[in-house]
């Protein structure tokens, strides 16, 4: 309590952000002397951060540092700027990775985006911190991503269960096996569900699998740890399951994951990630039975979060307003499919157009004329999910 106190003294006296959120609540530090005392804090919703941030650039008046101090500034889709510090480990992912067996004498591929969006350097620094080498694979290019597995003899895996799923493939393409020409043993997943086949295909191939759940703003939240059921939540954050609406816990029931860092450079204090769960029954306060939904429009694709509004812009001043975008995962992947109703060709660079925008390429499949609606629901999750029970 005495670090939490601290942090909110620090935040109140130093992000003018909080501050003014705190004064618009008529509450002051001081009234916050327990962990429960947090309800009395609105929630700061992860899907105001774009306007806040708009308002106040970059980080919307939250930071209590200057942008200038920071190690690295990063853009994740939203647009969302979120800063990292010289701490070695900023988002602590370490805890998690060692827990799933990675330390010295590994060499990982991550396969996580080094390209403004913080993930590939925030599995870098964890991996880095606990010894382990890494090969900073980002995203795509299967065929070279299978030859550098082979020929640097990767051990471990850090990425997206989708991606893994296709390296897989390509894998057995090539009429390779693991314990042979590939020698991964273990892998990490995180930013999609992972469901119970892709486990089971890794399993059956000798691979050790773990899964943890972090956001871009607040690093490690929970993880596997084969002690218990669900994800563990990580010692080093307050999580809370609240209802979306009042921002008051729900215990027993499913809600959004309310966030507290610890954290005195970024102190995201009662932090709405958006994302549902629930505590696992008879584990209340230590355990989340994994991600179960969103609560806004923001849909997560690929390990990208692809918000409506931001997407709706750019197909407006794209010239295409009568749009729908679809996520299905019928071949086990992700799958992002835009329909466009629209008289005559579409542009030849659309796709490579909004990919720059929202980080994920689409499929775009032109519509029959009065197919689509102005009013309809511009992005459908469709995706059908095998959920583990807990």
């Amino acid at each position: 309590m005495k670090n939490l106190q601290n942090v909110i003294q620090h935040a109140y006296e130093n992000a003018s952000g909080f501050k003014r959120q705190m004064d618009a609540a008529g509450i002051s530090p001081s009234e916050i002397e327990s962990a429960s005392d947090l309800e009395k804090i609105p929630v700061l919703k992860k899907d105001r951060l774009p306007k806040l941030q708009s308002d106040s650039q970059p980080f919307g008046n939250l930071a209590a540092m200057e942008p200038s101090e920071m190690a690295r500034i990063f853009m994740s889709p939203g647009p969302i700027y979120d800063p990292q510090t010289h701490d070695k480990d900023f988002w602590r992912f370490s805890e998690a990775l060692k827990e799933a067996g990675f330390g010295k004498g590994d060499i990982v591929q991550n396969t996580f985006s080094y390209h403004l969006s913080p993930a590939g350097f925030m599995f870098d620094s964890a991996l880095r911190e606990i010894g382990a080498t890494v090969v900073p694979a980002g995203t795509g290019n299967r065929e070279l991503q299978i030859q550098l597995m082979r020929d640097v003899r990767v051990t471990g895996y850090v990425g997206t269960p989708s991606f893994f799923n296709l390296l897989l493939d390509a894998i057995e393409d090539k009429g390779w096996k693991i314990g042979k020409e590939i020698l991964i043993k273990k892998v990490f997943f995180t930013a999609e569900m992972l469901t119970v086949e892709m486990r089971k295909r890794c399993e059956d191939s000798g691979i050790t699998v773990y899964e943890g759940y972090g956001t871009a703003d607040c690093g490690c939240l929970a993880f596997e740890d084969k002690q218990g059921p669900g994800l563990k939540v990580t010692g080093s954050v307050i999580v809370q399951i609240c209802d979306p609406l009042t921002g008051k816990d729900v215990s027993g029931e499913e809600g959004e994951i309310v966030v507290t860092l610890f954290d005195k450079s970024y102190p995201l204090i009662r932090f709405g990630t958006g994302d549902l769960s629930r505590w696992v029954q008879g584990y209340e306060g230590k355990r989340i039975a994994g991600v179960l939904g969103r609560v806004s429009d923001g849909v997560k694709v690929k390990g990208m979060f692809v918000r409506e509004e931001q997407l709706a812009q750019v197909m407006e001043e794209a010239g295409y307003p009568f749009f729908q975008a679809i996520v299905s995962n019928e071949s086990g992947t992700d799958e992002f499919k835009i329909l466009v109703e629209f008289d005559g060709e579409l542009e030849p660079g659309l796709a490579s157009k909004i990919q720059d925008i929202i980080r994920v390429k689409p499929l775009l499949e032109k519509a029959a004329a009065g197919t689509l609606q102005q009013d309809d629901k511009k992005l459908a999750d469709k995706r059908n999910y095998e959920l583990k029970k807990v």
